[in-house]
């Protein structure tokens, strides 16, 4: 809540000792620190030096998060982003996302077990996979998040963080008993305060109140990284790391801002970046393209694809500050 009440946050060098942080497990994100993870651009790259996204989202009601997703992570810098999504999305979409490959799945608008068995027989080719932008919470998108995360899904070995599990599926999950034992250890858990605390039974009042100690208390528990949303985003690793974001904006605050960073996040995960740095760059450059709006005097009517349109932006005053 201080945020509201204070203007420009700096930080600034006075001199202590950098020794006497070796201990300090919980940081301020700087851009410098988000700079040194970027990976490198050689002028004789091609797409898979920038690595491979898979993308399961979307249904009939919420055919926009799947696409909102895909641009966020080729925004990122992601070499190659494929959509998989049910059938029926395939013209709705692809008109609009020319840069993006498809995987159309079987389903009735939305995500089936069926097509679980297709996406997981697809995976081999990929270095990322974000489940869960405009999933919904029906009962064939139960049956597809469980056949996805069975015991005849996705390798714990092979997909160890490399996984981002979001929005509604985040809910399903919720749902399902020992639901952490069934992800990738270390995958990246992308909840806001509503979906934390269908994860782990508490209110949002007591999430919103301990914001640090829930996102590191629950981290460790669970094995996975927790991205804990909202003004001053949070994000835990198990080791007990954790980074606070610097950004508190209302330009964020908008419908389907949580699919663009969730897209972000994946599209630095497919460049091979940890899952815990992959975490926090994609955040950072999310909320960096939220600040630059508000600077750029945007108080109100911000849309979601005013923030993806300031990704490369923020992206590339990031890769200066080297």
């Amino acid at each position: 809540p201080g945020a509201g009440a204070c203007g420009v946050l700096g930080v600034a060098d006075i001199g202590v000792p950098a020794e006497l942080a070796n201990d300090v497990q919980v940081e301020l994100v700087e851009p410098g620190t988000v700079s040194n993870w970027l990976p490198n651009r050689p002028m004789d790259a091609h797409k898979g030096t920038f690595g491979k996204a898979m993308i399961a989202a979307g249904s009939l009601r919420y055919t926009g998060a799947a696409g909102l997703s895909a641009a966020a992570a080729l925004r990122a810098g992601a070499g190659l982003v494929t959509l998989a999504i049910p059938t029926a999305l395939h013209a709705a979409l692809a008109g609009a996302l020319p840069e993006v490959t498809w995987l159309p799945l079987p389903g009735f608008g939305t995500h089936s077990a069926a097509g679980a068995a297709e996406l997981l027989a697809a995976l081999d080719d990929y270095n990322a996979l974000l489940v869960g932008p405009g999933l919904t919470t029906t009962g064939d998108a139960r049956a597809f998040v469980e056949a996805l995360f069975g015991t005849q899904g996705l390798s714990p070995a092979d997909w160890q963080g490399r996984t981002v599990v979001d929005a509604d599926a985040l809910n399903l999950l919720a749902g399902l008993p020992d639901w952490p034992s069934r992800l990738p250890p270390n995958s990246i858990l992308t909840p806001h305060p509503g979906e934390m605390a269908r994860l782990t039974d508490l209110s949002t009042a007591e999430i919103n109140g301990r914001r640090i100690a829930t996102a590191r208390r629950y981290a460790t528990a669970w094995g996975h990284v927790v991205l804990l949303k909202g003004p001053h985003t949070v994000i835990a690793a198990p080791d007990g790391r954790a980074g606070v974001l610097p950004f508190a904006t209302p330009s964020l605050a908008t419908a389907g801002s949580g699919d663009v960073l969730a897209g972000a996040i994946v599209g630095l995960l497919a460049q091979r970046l940890p899952a815990f740095e992959a975490a926090i760059a994609g955040a950072y450059l999310h909320g960096f393209a939220g600040a630059l709006l508000t600077r750029a005097g945007a108080i109100a009517g911000v849309t979601v694809r005013d923030i993806l349109e300031r990704l490369p932006e923020a992206l590339r005053m990031i890769y200066i500050g080297r």
